[in-house]
């Protein structure tokens, strides 16, 4: 199989395998075992393995009133429930059970219908596809991580990715303002000197981001990761892979994969302009996830993102305090969203840390009023309410 051919396929997937996997309910009840729930685990026993089945591949029940009524209760009440097929593998020994998961009398009130699970072997066919599909599996997630881990170790040596940043190539008006504030605007820029800045537009940059996601899918894309010849048509879904093969349909779960990888972007030198306290390092995270139709989703992962001392989350958070930053951040905002949407209310109060002056601007004072700044996004919402030196 072509890795054209492969993508091709992919797409067709994407679009009709979750129909086909998740809307079979009549065909999966006049031939259950066409449809297998399989599963890993890294090392297991045959016992824990049937544990695992029976807590993940559970029948689900469907009851019926057995009086004519419409309404169903304890006294009336017929139930059903088709029987489940599945598998897991153990990864580390190799070794694959098949499993029949059921109920006895059927008919009965629910405490009467004892579940059941028996062993089950599972077509050759159907056993090499999940070995395949746990094969492929394991491939993405690795490449994803060998992804992520080279983006981050060389965007610090990389001008390429600061090129990304808007406003760094040239100083803005906002910028050439904060220097002229400090009487050194020869020696501080927010662009160059500013790690709240360069992480401010790193998070919600429109060319950061848009390269980001470029650069992402384009490698990607390079990955040869086919199937193997035991599918015909094969999509990745929230919870999993789903395989086509011979007119059965495997769903692979990935309760216990982390397919999700994150890319970090370090701001290792502390804002010289930051509150005297809050000046550690920011760090950017983006989280990769892989999706239907052969790409890539990136998002910003705002727990783990945070601009010197503040997490983004805690930022976004109205119930959390309003925390101070530098004034580098007012100006990314202004240069992402336009100044019309960046309100700065003057509070009358001082800073609780206080700034550490600038070398060389002959500033002795270590407090200063602040004032509240109210960020909304493109659509005119509240984003977020900071403090920051008037």
């Amino acid at each position: 199989m072509s890795k054209t051919n492969f993508i091709r396929s992919f797409s067709i997937g994407a679009i009709g395998l979750g129909a086909l996997f998740f809307a079979t309910n009549s065909y999966a009840q006049t031939q259950p075992e066409k449809n297998v729930q399989a599963h890993t685990c890294e090392d297991c026993s045959f016992n824990e393995a049937k544990r695992l089945v029976e807590t993940k591949s559970y029948p689900p029940l469907r009851c019926e009133p057995t009086d004519g009524s419409q309404v169903v209760s304890i006294s009336n009440q017929a139930c059903y429930s088709t029987p489940v097929y599945a598998a897991v593998l153990n990864e580390s020994s190799g070794v694959l059970w098949g499993f029949r998961i059921s109920h006895s009398n059927q008919g009965m009130y629910p405490p009467l219908m004892q579940l059941q699970i028996n062993t089950y072997n599972h077509p050759q066919f159907v056993q090499e596809a999940i070995r395949d599909g746990v094969d492929y599996t394991n491939s993405l997630i690795a490449h994803l991580e060998r992804m992520a881990n080279t983006i981050s170790e060389t965007f610090e040596t990389s001008q390429e990715f600061y090129d990304w940043i808007d406003g760094r190539a040239q100083q803005t008006a906002s910028a050439q303002l904060i220097n002229a504030q400090k009487g050194n605007s020869g020696e501080f820029s927010c662009a160059e000197d500013s790690s709240e800045y360069n992480a401010v537009q790193a998070a919600l940059g429109a060319e950061f981001r848009f390269k980001l996601r470029e650069l992402i899918n384009e490698q990607f894309a390079e990955w040869d990761g086919i199937p193997g010849e035991s599918f015909d048509e094969v999509e990745l879904t929230d919870l999993g892979l789903g395989i086509q093969v011979r007119g059965f349909y495997v769903f692979l779960t990935w309760d216990n994969k982390q397919t999700k990888k994150n890319l970090i972007f370090d701001f290792p030198f502390p804002d010289q302009l930051a509150v005297e306290g809050n000046g550690r390092p920011s760090r950017v995270t983006y989280t990769l996830d892989p999706s239907p139709g052969a790409h890539v989703d990136v998002s910003l992962n705002q727990s783990l993102t945070n601009i010197g001392n503040n997490y983004w989350k805690d930022l976004t958070d109205p119930a959390v305090g309003k925390s101070e930053v530098s004034p580098c951040v007012e100006v990314a905002f202004k240069e992402i969203f336009g100044a019309d949407r960046v309100n700065k209310i003057s509070t009358s109060t001082s800073s609780g840390g206080g700034y550490k002056p600038l070398t060389g601007t002959g500033g002795g004072g270590r407090d200063s009023q602040v004032c509240e700044l109210h960020i909304y996004d493109y659509n005119d919402k509240p984003m977020m309410t900071l403090k920051v030196r008037c």
